[in-house]
């Protein structure tokens, strides 16, 4: 673990280390890579999971740190479910289509983000409250709670190739710039930055492609 908080150089008095250069390169690959709806990304998103667990664990944000074993769970199942999907979810080169929610079921998946995280992050506080010797308290419980259960539907979406997976990382990556620049984790809030324009860019794309379907 030493190894990987290696310094190896400081920008406008920020050490970047090992570890946050190597989430950083790997997250922007994924999220870039899946925005042009090519199945490879999962595999980056992987590397990136190791790499943000460690870190995570490093600023003591549990909940997110916990989010990347279902990110990395999900890597793994959307990579074989794009590359192998069902007859009748598939374009003509035999790869998953991309499909749209109701708007039922947009309302369902916005309420039960904001009820579970929040269930979430007062189970993280009182988690931490009854071990405090093995770990510090949780920095923004609530946010961080919330923004995981968001990630994790976002991503299970992405999983599913449903269009609105990018609307809802737009609203997430934009929460998390703002809490990862308040830690003092400047690359990681650049980076975070930059998914929020990609996804911007996605949601277009994206759209002409499922309209090509028809």
């Amino acid at each position: 673990m030493e190894g990987l908080n290696y310094t190896l150089f400081t920008l406008w008095g920020y050490p970047l280390s090992v570890l946050e250069l190597v989430g950083v390169l790997t997250g922007f690959a994924s999220v870039f890579l899946a925005s042009k709806a090519w199945a490879v990304n999962f595999l980056f998103g992987m590397v990136n999971s190791v790499a943000y667990f460690l870190l995570y664990f490093q600023y003591h944000l549990y909940s997110v740190m916990v989010l990347q074993l279902f990110y990395f769970s999900f890597s793994i199942y959307g990579y074989y479910h794009w590359k192998h999907p069902k007859a009748e979810e598939a374009d003509g080169k035999q790869e998953q289509r991309i499909g749209l929610l109701s708007w039922k079921s947009r309302i369902y998946w916005i309420v039960g983000i904001l009820a579970i995280g929040s269930l979430w992050g007062l189970g993280v506080i009182h988690f931490q409250s009854k071990y405090p010797q093995y770990f510090e308290p949780p920095v923004f419980p609530m946010l961080d709670a919330i923004l995981t259960m968001g990630s994790v539907v976002a991503q299970y979406l992405l999983s599913r190739k449903i269009w609105e997976n990018w609307i809802l990382w737009i609203v997430l990556d934009g929460f998390s710039m703002v809490l990862y620049a308040s830690l003092g984790m400047v690359f990681t809030a650049f980076l975070f930055g930059s998914f929020t324009l990609i996804a911007l860019k996605a949601i277009v794309e994206w759209k002409k492609i499922y309209e090509a379907y028809e």
